[in-house]
């Protein structure tokens, strides 16, 4: 079973000068120091999930991840926790299976199969997702990201950490997206008096809201905080990290990573100084983990720095 050491994920008031400067109370939530081993969010994604799939007498679980994917990283983890066996289907060739990453994965258990970006492509297609249940008849499939409706149920009790925190004095929280379930579960969890925002940090502009909306059919009734999606700092698309992404990462107070918290700490910053988000208000940024994907976006982030000066 999955046990975090604590109740409730801390929360922290930022004292970061520039957004003091302009009188903007800022607050995280620390979903990434709350359960390390997997990545913040993704405890919340994972619990239902696997409590069904054993509910269901399912022995093994299938997943889809790139060779630094904090999913694939959580699942392994979780899963050598439910004692369950795993299976991760790596985007890329064999090279990659000696990364940190993966090399954790296989030290919980987990067996990789490495596919052909090709291949990949179809790994939501339902006659490819029936293949592999009758290849396995033992497993439960996970989506990519861990992102279904059992995913929103489990990050709708992420609200209520925020609450523990911070009671009622909130009124917009931020998040990054990447499918959608997690903005999905925190909308749900919070009343309609409330506003999420969902920094893209893909080029996902039509396809997300229509991914938030389908989660929210599916688990939700109509009493759920206000969501939108802002699209402006994807910068380039899915893991791409530029120079003044980097800079922004080495000089924040809290450790970052560019692939997901960095940008949503760096689109606040821009938002704050473009007075998009005005004096007086109340943020909640919440840091949804995956530090450990830092171990494959350093070297890049180094390098665009030295290029840079």
């Amino acid at each position: 079973m999955l046990s975090p050491t604590q109740p409730y994920a801390a929360v922290e008031a930022i004292s970061y000068e520039p957004w003091l400067a302009k009188q903007v109370v800022v607050s995280v939530l620390r979903l990434d120091q709350f359960f390390p081993q997997l990545s913040g969010n993704k405890y919340f994604k994972l619990k239902h999930n696997l409590s069904h799939a054993q509910a269901q007498g399912y022995s093994r679980v299938i997943s889809f991840g790139g060779a630094y994917s904090n999913h694939i990283h959580a699942l392994a983890y979780a899963a050598q926790q439910y004692g369950m066996q795993a299976l991760g289907i790596i985007r890329g060739d064999h090279g990659y299976a000696a990364n940190p990453t993966l090399s954790d994965a296989q030290a919980w258990g987990m067996q990789l199969q490495f596919v052909s970006r090709s291949e990949y492509k179809r790994r939501a297609e339902p006659e490819y997702v029936r293949s592999l249940q009758q290849q396995y008849p033992d497993a439960w499939v996970i989506p990519e990201g861990g992102s279904n409706a059992l995913a929103v149920q489990g990050c709708a009790e992420i609200a209520e950490h925020i609450r523990q925190g911070l009671g009622d004095n909130f009124d917009t929280v931020l998040l990054p997206c990447g499918t959608g379930a997690t903005l999905a579960g925190v909308a749900m969890g919070l009343p309609p008096s409330k506003q999420v925002l969902g920094v893209a940090v893909l080029k996902g502009e039509g396809y997300l809201e229509a991914e938030v909306q389908r989660y929210l059919a599916q688990v939700a009734n109509n009493s759920h905080a206000k969501w939108q999606i802002c699209h402006d700092y994807h910068g380039g698309g899915y893991a791409k990290c530029d120079v003044a992404l980097a800079r922004f990462i080495n000089n924040f107070p809290i450790a970052l990573e560019p692939v997901y918290s960095g940008k949503l700490f760096f689109a606040l910053d821009a938002m704050i100084n473009s007075a998009a988000i005005a004096p007086g208000s109340r943020i909640v940024l919440i840091h949804t983990g995956g530090m450990q994907g830092l171990r494959g976006m350093q070297a890049i982030m180094d390098k665009r720095l030295a290029a840079a000066d």
